[in-house]
């Protein structure tokens, strides 16, 4: 048994990669380009230069021990470079009771066969109730559709790839969270905003412009609140000051006659007095009449400068704000004009005082309305600039709406299809445990029948693997009395390997080399300790087929299991058909089949491996059993850890979208890739890469050094932005081993 494997030097091995194991089935999981086929070819030659910084511990005895290999290589050697096979003698013995167990087995079988039909009818009729459930929910939302699609066709981009697909729009419907805490518009405020933005599409609103009183200052100017008198030192002054006549005075100077005083009206006597008189307003006096003057003109300007006369009413979404406007307008002119009232008294009174009123606060509240309106102005303009944004955004909610409104029939609908698919599950399980019956019956009658066989048994047990996988399109053929077969096809006995698909090729090399394991190419020879390396067994295979060679690997090369109360650990004891099995594959849904599922089984005989590429070359890690998940969850997985080598990183990103696209989503990215935000420089190596072929993906950007980690990851999230699948995005990029 090989206890440790030590790999460096060929191909991706640029450091050494160690597995250690002590069990009897070793699966290990790679993607392609990995490392899994160099590994294979290490354990299958064992010899040559490239191989020097390679050892197995501890060292195969030739004598004893022999590996056996299934891979490429041996596929081309077998296969491609000759037109016949090589016989497999069997080693088995003839076994006297063989016929009357067959003949119990068959009867056996004839009554599961029974079973298993009348199983299959329930299963066929869960399915039409299945579907009728489908059909009637289906029609019910159609009505969706019928409602708001067409009329004023607003809503109409909201169905785009939905009209003409009743099922398009039910499974639409059906991916849709329900979250009645963000139903915050209803379909007729929705409609509405998409009629707006239509119809306004590439027009904006001028913002409305602040009031500003930039004299405000002279509110509070002391002079107002002073009492302005003329010359104390005028001989009229006492009496003017004492009478408080001074702004009488004043004004009746302005009415002066070289003739006639204009106070008494009686011509003069002397003209000194109205010389006292004038001696009263001094300088002082006429300078501070001035100051109050400038005040009453620059802070009339300041306020008759601003227009009030904003139309709210002209548009819709600012009405809200009109009697607010309106009413805040009117207490600020108020209070300005209240204030040019006690200014012009003042210049009439000069030794009155008066005290103006404040205008900030209802300066203030005009402003922060204007503000408002702005906010409000701003955010329609943004939408404005960005129509198919915001039409994509009220979109999704209409489709939030819908799946509100909607909510019982699909709940209920969920409720009926959980409950006949619970149904189904246990009908297929029923069938499962039939087909399980029926198959270990049918191994124990090609098992009787091997012993009461000639030396054909193995060309008739290969032939008979190939009917029960349902190919009748060709079978092996022997060849010569020298052991030798060939493949052929109906009654045409030339060779044809050639001729066949590449899942056929694989199918029939794979049992080809099942049957060298059990037995011996050479006739009398030994058998051996043998170590079965099989890589890649289901290459080219449909996925039909994954069952049925994983159902041969297990049942020719797994060890059988017995209850053992005294294994403390696992409580079973290993007994193997071969000295030591490893299986390497590409596939995860693969790798999952050829795990035993019972995890003390599987602590007693399987050991799991995952080879991973990085910058720094392939490495060879223990993998448990939680952390088997999908291909599709894996390429995920790769492309989250920047050590991975790029070329697999661009794969996986490859992998992806062709698989998320084209088989689950069904969408044609063309259209996508078209978009302004692909047609930057720095995406272009992303799109390269993703539409070419994934032979020469890693060989393009090694050679290049096109390839950068951020903007890949950066590309491939807009990609899912501009599909509308943010939300897989980030959950995928989420994901934990």
């Amino acid at each position: 048994m090989i206890k440790r494997i030590a790999i460096k030097g060929p191909a991706c091995y640029k450091k050494t990669a160690v597995l250690t194991t002590d069990k009897n089935i070793n699966l290990i999981y790679g993607i392609n380009g990995s490392g899994k086929s160099t590994l294979s070819e290490f354990l299958r030659q064992r010899k040559g230069e490239e191989y020097h910084e390679c050892l197995i511990e501890p060292d195969i005895n030739e004598v004893t021990e022999e590996i056996l290999v299934y891979n490429e290589k041996y596929v081309e050697e077998n296969f491609y470079n000759s037109d016949s096979q090589k016989g497999v003698f069997s080693l088995t013995k003839e076994n006297a009771e063989a016929i009357k167990k067959i003949n119990d087995i068959r009867n056996t079988l004839k009554k599961l066969q029974t079973d298993l039909e009348f199983k299959e009818k329930l299963k066929d009729n869960n399915l039409e109730k299945i579907e009728t459930n489908k059909r009637t929910y289906i029609n019910r939302l159609w009505e969706i559709k019928q409602k708001y699609c067409g009329e004023d066709r607003v809503l109409d981009y909201c169905f785009t790839g939905l009209k003409n697909s009743k099922e398009s729009l039910f499974n639409y419907i059906l991916k849709i969270e329900n979250s009645p805490e963000n139903q915050t518009k209803n379909i007729d405020e929705i409609k509405y905003e998409v009629a707006q933005l239509n119809k306004l599409r590439g027009t904006t609103i001028q913002r409305i412009n602040e009031v500003t009183f930039n004299s405000q200052y002279i509110e509070d100017d002391k002079i107002f609140q002073e009492v302005i008198t003329g010359n104390p030192n005028s001989r009229v002054a006492k009496l003017i000051d004492n009478l408080h006549i001074s702004d009488w005075v004043k004004d009746g100077l302005n009415f002066e006659s070289l003739e006639v005083c204009p106070f008494c009206q009686r011509p003069f006597d002397d003209g000194q007095i109205i010389s006292e008189l004038k001696a009263y307003f001094n300088k002082d006096y006429e300078q501070s009449l001035e100051h109050i003057n400038s005040n009453f003109e620059k802070y009339k300007q300041s306020f008759m400068q601003n227009d009030f006369n904003f139309d709210f009413t002209g548009i819709d979404f600012l009405q809200i704000l009109k009697d607010r406007y309106d009413k805040a307008v009117y207490k600020f002119k108020t209070n300005v004009e209240s204030n040019l009232l006690k200014i012009s008294d003042k210049i009439k009174n000069p030794s009155q005082c008066i005290k103006l009123t404040s205008s900030t606060s209802s300066l203030r509240e005009i402003n922060s309305i204007i503000f408002e309106a702005n906010q409000l102005i701003d955010d329609f303009n943004t939408k404005i600039l960005s129509v198919d944004y915001e039409l994509k955004k009220l979109k999704q909610s209409f489709w939030r709406r819908i799946r509100f409104e909607y909510d019982q029939s699909v709940r209920s609908y969920m409720e009926q299809d959980n409950n006949l698919n619970n149904e189904k599950k246990q009908i297929e399980n029923d069938i499962h445990k039939l087909n399980n019956n029926i198959q270990k019956y049918t191994n124990d009658y090609a098992h009787e029948q091997n012993n009461i066989i000639n030396i054909d048994e193995s060309i008739a047990h290969i032939n008979s693997m190939l009917q029960d996988m349902g190919i009748y399109d060709f079978r092996i053929q022997k060849y010569s009395e020298e052991g030798l077969y060939r493949v052929v096809r109906g009654d045409d006995n030339n060779p044809v390997f050639r001729t066949l698909s590449e899942g056929e090729r694989t199918i029939i090399s794979v049992l080809y080399f099942l049957e060298t394991c059990k037995g011996s190419i050479y006739k009398g020879a030994p058998k051996k300790d043998r170590i079965i390396v099989i890589d890649d067994p289901i290459s080219s295979l449909s996925n039909i087929y994954f069952f049925n060679i994983g159902r041969i690997l297990k049942g020719l090369l797994y060890p059988d299991l017995k209850r053992d109360p005294s294994n403390h650990i696992t409580g079973y004891t290993v007994l193997p058909k071969f000295e030591q099995v490893f299986i390497l594959t590409h596939s995860l849904y693969f790798f999952y089949e050829m795990t035993e599922m019972n995890k003390d089984k599987r602590h007693a005989s399987q050991a799991l491996f995952r080879i991973v590429k990085t910058k720094e070359g392939s490495e060879i890690h223990t993998m448990h059993y939680e952390h088997i998940q999908s291909d599709y969850h894996s390429y995920w997985l790769a492309i989250k850890d920047q050590n991975t080598h790029p070329a697999l990183i661009a794969n996986c990103m490859r992998n992806i979208v062709e698989y998320f696209f084209n088989f689950v989503e069904k969408r044609d990215l063309n259209n996508v890739f078209n978009r302004e935000v692909f047609k930057q420089p720095k995406y272009q190596a992303f799109l390269r890469y993703i539409n070419r072929e994934s032979h020469s993906l890693g060989q393009n950007i090694y050679d290049f050094k096109e390839f950068d980690y951020n903007i890949f990851h950066e590309a491939l999230r807009l990609l899912f932005i501009e599909t509308q699948y943010e939300e897989h995005y980030k959950k995928m990029m989420s994901l934990k081993e």
